[in-house]
């Protein structure tokens, strides 16, 4: 079956630009297809659309209903059975069991309370509540942002096994690894094409660097094109004004009807040429739409007197008198960049919260350097709200390096003006890199700092950890990210028992 877009026009109201004029593709339901672009580029909006969330220009034509993931859980202490069940109510029981075979759930999940499980169970059971559900069109927006590195990779063989979907992330690995076609929001248009993401960047990569050298030939061809056509012009001017401006002793060897042709042929020599330049003019114009403007990332570093910054031996992570994990030892030395990895579940992010001074759960031998100022990326964005210009005094921040990081990060200028709490969550999470990319500091934690971040921004940060090689300690379950820019093995934190409800 087909999904078709026709001439789909959209643009929020109170919005300067439009997020879709004239969008037209056609899609095939039985695609495993993945829908990448930029943040802000209107994935997110796309699938409100498919929705019937918001009026729109055009037409969308889907002969099945479309279903959004994750779902809304109204009521997080209610069974994760009836959680499920409400997920999917025309699912018999022995359907979300055999999707949670497959996710490798234990059927106990079913009896406990959804809020009790963690973020990655919770994210597979309502996986299992979508896929158990049929004659539907499953709309699958970032699924990994609250999944370790295994499950990422779980999810993904899971994926790979469904007949269709339309899935948004930016985790290049977990795509790779589960889609077949991409549809891609690119900056001027839009693409479908067969392969998985490094087929899709491979021939945006191509299709650049061809426009980029054909813009390079083009820009010397326009140069040259009017320099021959001036020089033309200026010497059948000069010709035709010498037939008339000769001694009279020199007038009848004067063949002022052969000096007319040459000047008319020579004007009409340049005037071709001019021709010539309009149409590369007319090419070049419609070169490099696609390719994106990706600035330059800063960062300032401190140098702390100490080798070792942090140092944890013998720890433990507890809450209410629960024992989530124990045995935790691990040092970050000056220039380490290093993850925190494990479950989902298992504590890590409150390990960096208790070295930020921001908790007290970690037990043990927990020693940080005296003086060592530490900037810190949150899990969570929920500290993003007010206006732009109450964050930045709120946070004491550079304005003029604050907003020039995120522009360089792609971040458009009218959302400056709009409300924090009303943009997406790869803006809010540009917002929390950028403020600590604008803190100078000895050591950087940053808590998956990636989520919902687009794939070009990755690339920036990876290239500004490279260039700058700052100390960090993070979780983030990118992998491709993490090989890049890791200094070491990651620190495995073991999951020691669950908190009771």
């Amino acid at each position: 079956m087909q999904l078709s877009i026709r001439n789909v026009s959209f643009q929020y109201e109170g919005s300067y630009e439009p997020v879709f004029e004239q969008l037209n593709v056609n899609l095939d339901t039985r695609w495993r297809l993945g829908l990448v672009g930029r943040n802000g580029r209107g994935k997110t909006t796309l699938l409100s659309l498919l929705l019937g969330r918001y009026p729109f220009q055009g037409a969308i034509d889907l002969p099945m209903e479309a279903v959004y993931f994750p779902f809304q859980v109204e009521d997080e202490t209610e069974l994760a059975l009836f959680v499920m069940q409400r997920c999917a109510p025309a699912a018999e029981d022995w359907q979300l069991l055999r999707e949670m075979n497959k996710l490798k759930l234990p059927e106990d999940v079913l009896y406990r309370p959804f809020d009790t499980l963690s973020k990655g169970e919770q994210t597979k059971a309502l996986l299992c509540a979508l896929f158990a559900r049929e004659d539907v069109y499953p709309l699958i927006d970032e699924p990994t942002n609250h999944l370790d590195a295994h499950g990422r990779e779980l999810v993904a063989d899971y994926l790979r096994q469904k007949d269709g979907f339309l899935l948004v992330s930016h985790d290049r690995a977990f795509l790779n690894r589960c889609i077949d076609h991409v549809f891609s929001l690119n900056k001027s248009d839009a693409w479908v094409m067969q392969g998985n993401y490094d087929t899709w960047q491979k021939r945006l990569d191509d299709h650049n660097a061809y426009e980029l050298e054909r813009n390079a030939i083009l820009k010397k061809d326009i140069s040259r094109l009017e320099e021959s056509a001036r020089r033309t012009a200026q010497w059948s001017e000069r010709v035709e004004k010498g037939k008339f401006h000769v001694a009279p002793s020199e007038v009848a060897a004067v063949d002022r009807g052969y000096v007319g042709a040459r000047a008319a042929g020579m004007m009409k020599r340049s005037q071709n040429t001019l021709k010539r330049r309009e149409r590369a003019i007319e090419e070049k114009s419609a070169l490099l739409h696609n390719v994106e403007q990706v600035g330059e990332l800063k960062l300032t570093t401190l140098a702390h007197p100490k080798k070792t910054l942090v140092s944890v031996q013998d720890a433990s992570v507890c809450y209410d008198g629960q024992t989530v994990c124990e045995g935790i030892s691990f040092e970050v030395l000056q220039g380490d960049r290093v993850a925190l990895s494990g479950p989902n579940g298992c504590g890590k992010s409150s390990i960096l919260k208790c070295l930020c001074g921001l908790s007290d759960c970690l037990q043990g031998q927990v020693r940080v350097a005296s003086g060592l100022t530490i900037s810190y990326v949150p899990q969570d964005s929920a500290s993003v709200m007010g206006s732009m210009r109450e964050y930045i005094e709120r946070n004491a921040l550079d304005e003029t390096l604050f907003k020039s990081i995120l522009r360089n990060m792609d971040f458009g200028r009218e959302a400056f003006d709009r409300p924090l709490e009303t943009l997406s969550q790869g803006q809010k999470k540009k917002i929390l890199l950028c403020k600590s990319l604008c803190t100078p500091a000895h050591l950087y934690i940053w808590d998956e700092p990636l989520n919902y971040i687009d794939v070009l921004s990755r690339v920036q940060v990876e290239n500004l950890i490279l260039q700058y090689a700052p100390t960090i300690l993070l979780v983030e379950h990118d992998r491709m990210f993490l090989e890049k820019v890791a200094t070491r093995d990651a620190v495995h934190i073991h999951r020691q028992a669950a908190i009771s409800p």
